[in-house]
């Protein structure tokens, strides 16, 4: 389950979620896994956690997408730190089924669940046509996100914000075209970098390439993530401590940190 560095993209990297995804298909298993990955979260000192994940993946034994966010929701309420959920569409799903999915996380809004996003295979599948399910979402008083810029080109990343997202999940690319970074840094937008798995995603050829230190420095709204601990094989603690080594002060990293709490869904 955990991707190797060779990964040739960011469509292969995704493929090593299946082992996961295969065994969350009950709603005891879906409760379990997220309150596990709070307590593991709080063994960090980590005190706030936003846990996004596709809904629509949990459905082979017969859960509703209803029963898949209350398991989930009951998991994060057990949690020993605040633990708040992003409902995530596919975009290789239909835009009618991620249209239906909003419209069932804007029922939960004020409730647990705080956010839509849109992820997957970005090389083959556009955002845009889900613009209904964000808008649907938006609606119900979720804030948005998006994956983009861990595949394709920098112009996924304009799509995204053309979703009226407030963050961007990764955004990589899309650091490429200094008129995009721009546009983020002018509209206030959030990027939650990933370093370790954007390397593994190959949208960077190797890890002192990242542009997350050059982004902060220009004044870019950045906070790190980890993507998936165990896909990507890694920690919050060990991302900082990764963009330490490659020349990120304490005073960026702090800054990083702060950008995440300041804009945080819940």
């Amino acid at each position: 389950m955990v991707a190797p560095d060779d990964c040739p993209s960011q469509a292969d990297y995704i493929k090593y979620f299946d082992p996961a995804i295969a065994v969350m298909q009950t709603a005891e298993a879906l409760e379990r896994i997220a309150y596990e990955l709070c307590v593991d979260s709080a063994a960090e000192n980590i005190d706030y956690l936003e846990v996004r994940w596709a809904p629509r993946l949990h459905l082979r034994d017969g859960l509703s997408v209803e029963q898949v966010i209350e398991a989930v929701l009951r998991g994060l309420a057990a949690a020993p730190l605040e633990a708040v959920a992003i409902v995530s569409g596919m975009r290789q799903h239909r835009p009618e089924e991620n249209l239906e999915l909003a419209k069932t996380a804007g029922r939960f809004a004020g409730r647990g669940v705080v956010g839509f996003d849109l992820a997957g295979d970005e090389a083959h599948y556009p955002a845009t046509p889900h613009r209904a399910a964000f808008e649907a979402a938006h609606a119900a008083g979720l804030h948005l996100t998006c994956h983009a810029g861990e595949a394709g080109e920098p112009s996924n990343v304009e799509e995204a914000l053309d979703l009226g997202v407030e963050r961007v999940a990764h955004g990589v690319i899309g650091a490429r075209d200094p008129r995009i970074v721009e546009r983020i840094r002018r509209e206030g937008v959030v990027l939650d970098m990933c370093p370790t798995a954007n390397f593994k995603c190959k949208a960077v050829a190797a890890l002192p390439d990242h542009p997350l230190p050059r982004l902060v420095r220009e004044g870019v709204r950045c906070t790190i993530s980890t993507d998936s601990r165990t896909v990507a094989g890694t920690t919050l603690s060990q991302e900082f401590e990764l963009m330490s080594r490659l020349g990120m002060s304490d005073d960026e990293l702090e800054r990083c940190n702060n950008v995440a709490y300041a804009a945080r869904f819940g």
